[in-house]
């Protein structure tokens, strides 16, 4: 706990102006939970409470499809010891390839744009007090054209299992950013406060989160994990962002936006996951994740 106090009082210091791609999602269960389950187990994902994570050996994958032909693709794998997991991934996004032009608008070569996160993260198995806790550590690496940015990022949380109710809360504290070049860019900090809860009498685990952006902004999301069967998993989630998306311009993108829709298909060797969000403006991002338990 005492690490989190240190990592909250750097966060303090450090939070100033935004890095809109550190926002972009990178697995399936997040777009079908439309950003919300942080205390939903997800390897992929770049930002998840680091003191989730996988009980098993496992690599996992995804691809998400963004408009504008806007990729992401991720690499983790999870490698449990006696007492802790260790976490390694990679998540890319690629903004596509476009034509250059001079100051006097003359076409030159072609440039690309992409953000890549080279991921490094450390969980506490849960202890006698149901308390387990995890860090990760990122290197940013950012590239438009000739221009090129680089950064370090900190996360921690920990989260608290109330067996009795079950019961999981969580605190994180994500994205301190520290800067290897001089821009001025700097990443707010967001905290997440996570609840999930395993209804009784429903095959439902509700999840709700609340994340303050640096008093930038606050969200507030919904979502749940239905269970069809012992392979068959079904997600819907929503959040306030419906809100600010809401341009009034269809029934159907008001009800729709800033929603969430997916589903997980796996055993104990594989799962396949796939996931569905809708913009309020128009428009969708679908993705898949795939995991291999060894």
């Amino acid at each position: 706990m005492r690490y989190l106090i240190i990592l909250l009082l750097f966060s303090i210091l450090n939070g100033r102006s935004i890095l809109p791609s550190l926002h972009s999602w990178f697995s399936a269960i997040e777009l079908s939970m439309a950003g919300g389950g942080s205390l939903i187990i997800s390897p992929t994902a770049r930002i998840k409470n680091p003191a989730n994570s996988i009980l098993k050996k496992s690599f996992s994958t995804s691809l998400i499809l963004y408009p504008a032909e806007i990729q992401a693709q991720s690499l983790a794998v999870s490698y449990p010891l006696e007492k802790q997991i260790i976490l390694v991934g990679i998540n890319h996004i690629s903004y596509g390839t476009f034509q250059g032009y001079d100051e006097n608008a003359i076409p030159t070569s072609n440039y690309n744009s992409n953000d890549t996160w080279i991921k490094l993260g450390y969980a506490t198995k849960p202890g006698i007090n149901n308390i387990n806790y995890g860090f990760s550590t990122q290197i940013y690496f950012s590239n438009l054209a000739n221009y090129n940015y680089s950064s370090i990022l900190f996360s921690g949380g920990f989260i608290w299992q109330i067996k009795k109710y079950n019961l999981n809360i969580g605190l994180s504290i994500e994205d301190i950013m520290f800067h290897f070049n001089s821009y001025n860019n700097i990443s707010p900090t967001r905290y997440i406060l996570g609840i999930k809860k395993k209804l009784n009498h429903l095959p439902l685990e509700l999840s709700i989160d609340y994340l303050f952006l640096n008093n930038i902004k606050n969200d507030l999301f919904i979502s749940g994990s239905f269970k069809i069967n012992n392979k068959i998993n079904f997600y819907l989630g929503t959040s306030t962002r419906k809100n600010t998306q809401n341009t009034e311009v269809s029934i159907l993108n008001s009800v729709l936006g800033s929603s969430g829709i997916g589903f997980n298909y796996g055993d104990n060797k594989i799962l396949f996951g796939y996931g569905l969000y809708f913009y309020g403006t128009g428009g969708y991002i679908n993705g898949i994740d795939l995991r291999f338990y060894f």
